[in-house]
């Protein structure tokens, strides 16, 4: 099995939270290197990815970068704020994803995404103290903090390790945070990113509450979702064709060729579909050597 088929099989073992991890690094990995190899030609680092995929405050430069509503959400300013995200939703991520569906879980993170930027704008664009400043809003927070906002309505009395010692409800954990990012507004500290969390807490803990009373607000979107996917998903050929026989050709030599090769397509799309949901190691080790012996032959 080559390298591009053993990363394929892993990604699709990952549930959405390690997806979502995952393009996060390699975006993270692509910029940094970017900037090393510019700055070690040109002596000053670039502010390109920050210029274009970065959310902006101004309106007038939103408008002619809408995108960045969507790509700010996957520009990390350092190692740490990266790390600090992915470990954070791979956490709550875990929780939210043992009481909800993948497509609930797209739909909050896509949801805290949006939530974030509109706070962040509505702030720096309202507010007197932050209204002549600029700024721009980058990072996975606002749709971390979603996920988690969510997680904690739903099961506030699930018992978490706080720093992995301190036993706690879970909805103490997502007050402490919402608090702290509070009080960091107060002291000027990272106000623009701060807004942006409180946006994502909000819309997580509306999505959670709405449900329970019977409205899915996510509804819409998960059906935008389910048209964006099927777009990009190329439609499977048909393994069966017309074959044109005359009168002394058997029936059985002309079908029996597309049945043995559409039964042989068939099993590995069941092995896909099982590493999608239970992971690479889920598979018997008679499904991992058809799988790789299928592999190389094709």
């Amino acid at each position: 099995m080559d390298t591009k088929t053993r990363l394929l099989l892993m990604y699709r073992g990952f549930n959405t939270a390690e997806k979502l991890i995952a393009l996060n690094i390699v975006i993270f990995t692509i910029m940094v290197l970017f900037n090393a190899i510019f700055r070690s030609f040109n002596g000053y680092a670039p502010t390109f990815f920050y210029d274009y995929f970065a959310i902006p405050n101004d309106l007038g430069e939103l408008i002619v970068k809408p995108w960045t509503i969507v790509t700010y959400a996957f520009v990390h300013g350092g190692f740490f704020h990266l790390i600090f995200n992915c470990i954070g939703l791979f956490f709550t991520g875990k929780i939210f994803s043992a009481y909800f569906t993948e497509k609930q879980f797209i739909t909050v993170y896509a949801y805290g995404v949006f939530a974030g930027a509109f706070i962040f704008l509505v702030a720096y664009n309202l507010l007197p103290a932050y209204a002549d400043q600029p700024a721009i809003l980058m990072g996975a927070s606002a749709a971390v903090l979603a996920i988690t906002a969510a997680g904690a309505t739903y099961v506030p009395n699930l018992i978490v390790n706080l720093f992995g010692v301190f036993p706690v409800k879970y909805w103490i954990v997502a007050i402490l945070l919402v608090i702290s990012y509070v009080a960091a507004i107060q002291q000027g500290n990272n106000a623009g990113g701060n807004f942006a969390h409180i946006g994502g807490a909000l819309i997580g803990y509306l999505f959670v509450s709405q449900l329970q009373k019977g409205k899915d607000i996510g509804i819409g979107f998960e059906r935008f979702w389910d048209r964006l996917v099927a777009y990009f998903t190329p439609k499977k050929k048909s393994p069966l064709k017309t074959v044109y026989k005359n009168k002394q050709t058997k029936r059985s030599t002309s079908s029996k060729p597309s049945q043995s090769a559409s039964e042989k397509q068939r099993k590995v799309d069941g092995i896909l579909d099982k590493i999608s949901k239970s992971g690479y190691e889920s598979l018997t080790k008679a499904e991992k050597d058809f799988l790789f012996k299928s592999g190389k032959e094709n």
